[in-house]
């Protein structure tokens, strides 16, 4: 991913209005790729692993990322008009004018009050996702928006204070959530192969559903991660198996995604039961819809294992270390 990054970085061209010094930010992002900087795994960098469309926004959001974290002179931005950008304590309005990047990137470094950093207005990208309350004009929607986004920072107060490990799992790869207006009798959350560190889910469905959710997605980025460095299944494999999640046969990677998502799913919910978080109905929900789940694609995957990779074998081998544990 990273290399495939650099080599984005060095093609990039911000958009000419902020008149920003193309090549010492590329430069910059090209350095930090080859070094593997974690902070390139994150959705502020997305104008490089999806270009289009390339908004004079997501250049800015850029630029002022990767100034956040250099301490190289990266010059400076020209500014238009006021705009509001997203950093990890709130979004900022920056007003108009011209102004330097290691300045201005001074915001970008605000601390988050939780584990993982809350983007609901999809400033991070750039993007607006279809789900987010970015793209809803009914206000109404928006009525509980701040008691979930309450709900959720005491849900990851509690998960950091009482499951370190967890914790550490989630945002070695999970950077910023993004809320997902909620419908009725629906729990939905989703991630995108080409935006690091960014997932979207539905915060409003109570603290066990919450952590199922932003598991999920965050094996799911695990996995992505590890997709991105080496292939995990023979690329010449084009079989179909038996998925645990959905009635049509499923490509052998779908197969190991939905492993890797329940083996997480499990053993953060009973790492959650035994953290004292939630009750033994949880557990009895682990017992009788996950783990059969995680174990009838486990096996899909133990008989096709000739048709995985050197590294998709690895990746199975440690999953099946989180599915004998049950823990994270």
């Amino acid at each position: 991913m990273l290399r495939a990054l650099g080599q984005s970085a060095e093609r990039w061209q911000p958009h000419p209005g902020l008149a920003l010094d193309r090549s010492r930010l590329s430069t910059a992002l090209v350095d930090g790729a080859g070094q593997a900087a974690p902070w390139l795994r994150h959705p502020c960098v997305s104008r490089l692993t999806r270009g289009e469309p390339a908004t004079a926004y997501r250049d800015l959001v850029l630029a002022l990322w990767t100034a956040a974290h250099t301490d190289a002179d990266l010059g400076s931005v020209t500014i238009s008009t006021p705009v509001t950008i997203w950093t990890a304590g709130g979004d900022v309005e920056l007003p108009a004018g011209r102004h330097e990047l290691c300045t201005v990137a001074e915001t970008m470094k605000a601390v988050t009050p939780i584990a993982v950093s809350v983007d609901v207005w999809c400033t991070t990208t750039g993007l607006r996702s279809p789900g987010a309350y970015a793209i809803d004009d009914d206000l109404t929607v928006h009525e509980g928006l701040t008691r979930d986004l309450n709900h959720f920072v005491r849900i990851m107060h509690v998960v950091a204070t009482r499951l370190p490990e967890l914790t550490h799992w989630l945002t070695s790869a999970t950077k910023v959530v993004r809320p997902l207006v909620p419908v009725p009798g629906c729990s939905r959350s989703t991630h995108y192969p080409d935006i690091a560190g960014l997932i979207e889910a539905d915060l409003s469905r109570g603290i066990a559903q919450t952590i199922e959710l932003v598991t999920h997605e965050t094996a799911h980025l695990h996995l992505r991660a590890a997709q991105a460095d080496d292939p995990l299944v023979d690329p010449g494999d084009n079989g179909r198996y038996p998925s645990p999640l959905r009635p049509e046969p499923r490509p052998l990677v779908g197969i190991l995604l939905a492993y890797h998502a329940l083996a997480y799913i499990a053993a953060a919910l009973c790492d959650a039961a035994e953290g004292g978080l939630l009750d033994e109905t949880v557990e009895a929900y682990v017992r009788s819809d996950v783990e059969p789940k995680r174990d009838d694609a486990r096996a899909v995957l133990d008989g096709a294992e000739g048709q995985l990779t050197d590294a998709g074998r690895r990746f199975l081998r440690q999953t099946h270390e989180v599915s004998d544990c049950v823990n994270i």
